[in-house]
């Protein structure tokens, strides 16, 4: 008898198509992982996007993300999402915010559902720096101003290295009690980021648990923070870190990544060996059925795991990114090894976990 993940999983609709609308872009972020700068070759022109939004909902997607790139700086963008708004799907953009603020009326006519803003420091040396463009922090700030002002529902997306890991708690103040939803994700080495800027275990488990404890500290209202999918689940100590319980990763089934120049993926983190077609040359009802029918492969470290058949293998872009790290990047298995479980008596097992715990998010996070 198929479990209740399964059964759930066989039900998923197309819920969002996440889409590139160009390669272009303004700022230089180091941890791009499509190396966003000058514009992709022979990119969808005006009607070729506005052909595929009608496709997009003709597939019984929900709601559409803008995304770059830069999305503000491509000249007909406003078309692109004036059309998705006709065809009454959510609309989203995720923005660097450096154009947004000369874009503001465009917006306010448009009407986005949510407008996702990248803040990646608490300080504007750090938050420069991540992003190549001197100034961005205070444009960043500017624009979730304007935002505000607006009434467009706003959120941050921070993206988490070692260069920022300490200053969670300085961007979590400048969010603090201002209705913006924050989603906290982590880099990883694909486009432009190094390895060694990304995150070791035990500060990928330190950052599980701020997102945690202040899930726990700060109601829904006052600090909507969630953990990207990227984060991991099915911890034994933790809860749910996003907004719904996992099912598995959704790339190519209830989301979609679209690169400017009209190439399908289940998602835009997997590289391009995972491109299903292209929508000039093959009808997207065809890419999906082609796209859902191509079998995942577990990760072998995930093979005899006892959680498995619900969490299947964890983000598969995240998964694939980190597949030449020595050790693996989930909360299950790292709580196996760092707690070491099986020597402990539970009343040791809580002492000594409760212990770790703070010592990981005092010297990680708070000194």
């Amino acid at each position: 008898m198929p479990n209740i993940t399964s059964l759930i999983t066989r039900r998923i609709k197309p819920i969002c198509a996440v889409w590139e609308i160009t390669l272009r872009c303004n700022s230089k972020c180091i941890h791009c992982g499509s190396k966003a700068g000058e514009s992709r070759f022979n990119e969808l022109n005006t009607n070729e996007a506005l052909t595929l939004v009608k496709e997009l909902n003709d597939c019984g997607y929900k709601g559409v993300a803008l995304m770059g790139g830069e999305p503000l700086i491509r000249e007909d963008w406003s078309k692109i999402a004036k059309e998705i708004k006709r065809y009454k799907m959510d609309l989203s953009i995720v923005t660097n915010g450096l154009n947004l603020i000369r874009q503001s009326h465009d917006l306010k006519r448009v009407k986005p559902d949510c407008v996702s803003l990248s803040l990646d420091g608490g300080t504007p040396k750090t938050h420069d720096h991540i992003r190549g463009f001197q100034g961005s922090f205070k444009k960043t700030l500017e624009a979730i101003n304007v935002l505000k002002d607006l009434k467009i529902p706003t959120s941050v997306i921070t993206s988490v290295n070692k260069i920022n890991l300490k200053e969670l708690n300085l961007i979590k103040n400048l969010l603090l009690d201002r209705s913006i939803a924050w989603q906290v994700q982590i880099c990883v080495p694909i486009g432009r980021f190094p390895k060694e800027l990304v995150i070791n275990r035990e500060e990928f488990y330190t950052l599980a648990l701020f997102i945690a404890i202040n899930q726990k500290k700060y109601s829904s209202r006052r600090l909507p923070l969630i953990g990207a999918h990227c984060l991991g689940h099915f911890s034994r100590f933790l809860p749910n870190l996003g907004l719904s319980p996992w099912v598995g990763c959704q790339a190519g089934l209830s989301v979609l990544g679209i690169q400017s120049n009209g190439d399908i993926k289940g998602c835009l983190t997997l590289p391009d060996e995972f491109i299903q077609g292209n929508v000039r040359t093959q009808s997207l009802k065809d890419i999906l059925e082609n796209l859902r029918s191509r079998k995942k492969q577990l990760p072998r470290k995930c093979i005899n795991c006892d959680v498995v058949k619900s969490c299947r293998g964890h983000c598969l872009g995240t998964a694939y990114a980190l597949k030449d790290f020595e050790d693996h990047y989930c909360l299950r298995t790292i709580e196996k090894e760092l707690f070491n479980l099986e020597q402990l008596s539970i009343r040791g097992k809580l002492d000594s976990t409760y212990s770790k715990f703070k010592n990981f998010y005092y010297n990680l996070i708070i000194k």
